[in-house]
């Protein structure tokens, strides 16, 4: 095709005065200056400059010097280069330092700008519930800035979009390098876009599946892409979210917790419920449920649930370290062990058709497996007797060798295994034996393992009703036993236990109906269900134990009260303090010219012989089984 030459745009000259040529001018002439108004000529401008100005409260501020108003500090370049450095090195929430230098957690760090976080778009646009929950979701994950991987905070939150059905796998973290032609991908969290040099980012093995792009990468060999099936486990799961999210709430910090192992980690008992508390009220915020009634009253109990959380599943590990207490351990050195696990068990479990006798003792089944072994010639030697020096020689030649040459240095002098088989003693106890304080730690020469003993023996979950601090003796004791326990009531702290189990239908998987050990001495109810107990029955007498229904208190250090709280759950072995003239009396009669009180074992003190399990007051156990792979915690990773 031709090109005409005439269509081609013609240059456009300019004047010296004028402007372009065949171009009218438009600017100047300037405008009039409006009513009242002097315009100052540059020639006679005279500049003012800043000045330094004291407020009333002793800071110093730059001002400008014509106007008086306040400047705004324009960063050196050194100052400049500084924020960048620290830009690109906090990458993470809770690395940041405050005016003092403390470093400013990563809950508080949320806790400043939550306020201000809002969903990316108008949640009344979305007619689903489940629309509504999976934005919440997505926009709280996106909207802040999370601490490192290795917080476990990226992983509890995980945890928790798997468990009510909007992740099918938990994401795999991994720091990923930086590389070239990888800048498409976005982070997440808060932050200037300045920062988005610096972070970690993600790669994709495959661009089909959808993953999370916060330094995570596909794992060789996962499917990470919904099996079959597993899209309609995940509804079911936001589901049953949906209808109940206290109780989904409930379940998932004590039940689910315990089942996946989270609850072993101590951080992850603050972590949890801390950022469950972050979301449930970034969707009351946000009002999700709005129209929805009933799911916004249900979902403020759910943050009133969280808020519990908060205080009391920390409290469970605290627990934990303090019982039982050093008491308890006297306790139990000066009556011995009342209680075992083989005793839990053996009352539990039902012999069939006479293919268990319960009458053959542990001896004779340990004399049966020892036979079966000498007649496959095996040599049985005895965990008690020690590794003599002539034995750990011939370990030594049957695995080197004897003609190995093998340079073993001898052990030091002051080695404590090697004078132990020196010296022929019994290794075992060396190292197993844990030195345990006795009743005179506490109490000095006291009559107590004279006026009492161990009574009742009960192994059952109970629930925290009361706690008491210790007392001052204000009345003189009319019996030895008496002076016994008010002198343990004014020295020790005291915390009154009730049954959580009072019917059958409270029971759970972990929390089971009360046991009697074999071990124990004292009147018992016999059936603690029963709504009516019958007196004249002999195995129920009138005044006689009902473990559902009585409560107990047990003594602890003053030092430990600050670790219970009112509702928590203890699951153990308790023992009851009983009078001696209190147990002597069940076998029999008792001297008339003898001072007897008697006392009911609910008035009684215990001590805790062993402790199995800690539970929150809103333990609670799912029907909903979770049936998706990869369930496992990646803390450490």
């Amino acid at each position: 095709m031709a090109i005409n030459p005439e269509s081609k745009k013609q240059p456009v000259s300019f004047h010296k005065k004028s402007g372009p040529k065949d171009l009218p001018p438009t600017f100047p002439p300037f405008p009039a200056a409006p009513h009242g108004v002097t315009i100052i000529p540059f020639k006679d401008f005279t500049p003012y400059g800043y000045k330094r100005l004291r407020t009333e409260t002793g800071e110093e501020i730059e001002v400008d010097a014509l106007g008086g108003l306040p400047t705004v500090k324009v960063l050196s370049d050194e100052e400049v280069i500084q924020r960048n450095k620290d830009r690109r090195r906090r990458r993470n929430a809770g690395q940041s330092a405050d005016a003092t230098g403390r470093i400013v957690p990563w809950w508080e760090e949320w806790e400043e700008g939550e306020s201000s976080r809002t969903t990316s778009e108008p949640i009344e646009l979305q007619n689903s519930l489940i629309d509504r929950v999976h934005q919440a979701a997505d926009d709280f994950r996106i909207g802040r800035t999370w601490p490192p991987i290795s917080s476990g905070v990226r992983s509890l939150w995980d945890h928790f979009r798997l468990y009510i059905g909007l992740l099918s796998s938990l994401p795999i973290y991994r720091k990923v390098k930086r590389s070239k032609g990888n800048t498409d991908m976005t982070c997440e969290g808060g932050g200037d876009a300045s920062d988005n040099d610096d972070v970690p980012k993600a790669k994709q093995i495959n661009l089909d599946i959808i993953q999370d792009p916060l330094e995570q990468v596909a794992h060789p060999g996962k499917q990470l892409e919904p099996k079959e099936g597993e899209g309609d486990i995940m509804a079911r799961l936001l589901e049953t979210f949906l209808e109940d999210m206290e109780k989904s709430i409930k379940v998932f910090m004590s039940s689910y917790m315990r089942d996946k192992g989270l609850i072993w980690s101590e951080r992850n008992l603050f972590i949890a419920p801390t950022v469950l508390h972050f979301f449930l009220r970034f969707m009351q915020r946000n009002r999700v449920f709005a129209g929805f009634e009933t799911h916004t009253e249900n979902l403020n109990r759910a943050v009133v649930v969280a808020e519990l959380a908060i205080r009391e599943l920390p409290l469970t590990a605290r627990v934990a370290r303090v019982l039982p207490g050093m008491f308890d351990a006297a306790c139990k050195e000066c009556w011995g062990y009342r209680g075992s696990l083989s005793m839990y068990i053996s009352t539990t479990l039902d012999s069939e058709d006479g293919c268990a006798d319960t009458d053959t003792p542990a001896s004779s089944a340990v004399g049966t497996f020892e036979e079966a072994l000498k007649a496959d010639h095996t040599e049985i030697v005895s965990s008690d007797v020690v590794l003599d020096s002539l034995m750990a020689k011939e370990v030594l030649d049957d695995t080197f060798g004897p003609g190995d040459g093998t340079n073993i240095s001898p052990p030091p002098a002051n080695d404590p295994w090697a004078a132990a088989i020196t010296t022929g003693q019994n290794t075992t106890v060396s190292w197993t034996d844990v030195k345990v304080d006795s009743l005179l730690t506490f109490l000095g020469p006291t009559r107590l393992p004279l006026t009492h003993t161990a009574g009742v023996v009960e192994f059952s979950t109970r629930k925290v009703k009361e706690i008491m601090l210790p007392e001052a003796i204000n009345s003189v004791p009319d019996t030895p036993s008496t002076a016994i326990e008010q002198e343990l009531g004014s020295r020790f702290a005291r915390v009154v236990l009730e049954p959580w189990i009072r019917t059958p239908t409270d029971e759970l998987l972990d929390i089971t109906s009360p046991i009697i050990t074999s071990s124990s001495r004292g009147a018992v109810i016999e059936d603690p269900f029963a709504d009516n107990i019958d007196v004249s029955d002999a195995h129920s007498p009138s005044d006689a134990y009902n473990p559902c229904r009585d409560n107990l208190t047990i003594l602890i250090d003053p030092a430990s009260v600050d670790c219970f709280h009112v509702g928590l759950g203890l699951c153990g072995t308790w023992v009851q303090m009983a009078r001696c003239e209190d147990v002597e009396s069940s076998t029999s009669p008792i001297d008339q010219g003898t001072p007897y009180v008697s006392k009911h074992p609910r008035d009684c003190f215990w001590y805790l012989e062993d402790v199995v399990s800690i539970f929150p007051r809103f333990y609670m156990e799912s029907e909903v089984q979770i049936d998706l792979d990869q369930t496992t915690d990646n803390d450490d990773l």
